[in-house]
């Protein structure tokens, strides 16, 4: 089973094993990732549209939200939301981004970048639509060792899927092209932003 079957096949029950307190982390995220009224956010792999809302928050009604996501199933559980209008939730492959350079001010992956085949030819697709002075965030709200353990257990198209540590992961954004790069490594928190200069 390839990735995009595996997510379709648990979108219809992916939001039942959110925890009590994501709400709080995806704020946090959002507060990290320096989210600012009337930017334009690219969530990539947002998946249902978990971290929308906090984003919206964020942008305020002069702000823009692009959801991608490989699953068309996950994207219907996400537009099942009704989200504002603001909001474009649209299928796309992070290694091949359907936008133009520099369209975004802030790109955050949430919850997805272990999934990625090509982990820094995505980076470097993230990077090609932030904007100069843009801020990039990868972020893991329930932890690295969470993330890694979780995905052994599950198995299937998803067992080999890994959050990077983070000296790899520094390395990772160096060579994608960001600066000011910082990772969070937390037991219950992981999240690794960088800039792109300019």
């Amino acid at each position: 089973m390839d990735k995009r079957s595996f997510f379709d096949r648990h979108a219809e029950r992916w939001d039942e094993g959110r925890r009590a307190d994501e709400d709080r982390r995806l704020a946090r995220v959002v507060e990290l990732a320096e989210v600012r009224p009337g930017h334009r956010v690219l969530d990539v792999g947002t998946g249902t549209g978990v971290l929308v809302p906090h984003l919206l928050r964020a942008v305020g009604p002069g702000g823009t939200i692009t959801g991608v996501d490989i699953s068309p199933r996950m994207l219907r559980k996400a537009e099942e939301k009704r989200f504002a209008s603001q909001v474009v939730l649209q299928v796309a492959d992070v290694h091949h981004l359907p936008f133009s350079d520099a369209t975004f001010d802030r790109v955050i992956c949430n919850a997805a970048f272990p999934h990625f085949e090509d982990k820094a030819g995505s980076l470097r697709e993230m990077v090609r639509v932030l904007g100069n002075g843009g801020v990039l965030v990868i972020s893991h709200p329930i932890g690295r060792a969470a993330v890694n353990a979780l995905h052994r257990e599950v198995g299937g198209a998803v067992a080999g899927d890994r959050v990077p540590p983070p000296e790899q992961m520094t390395v990772l954004l160096e060579t994608a092209g960001l600066c000011e790069i910082e990772v969070v490594d937390e037991p219950e928190f992981f999240l690794a932003r960088g800039r792109r200069p300019g």
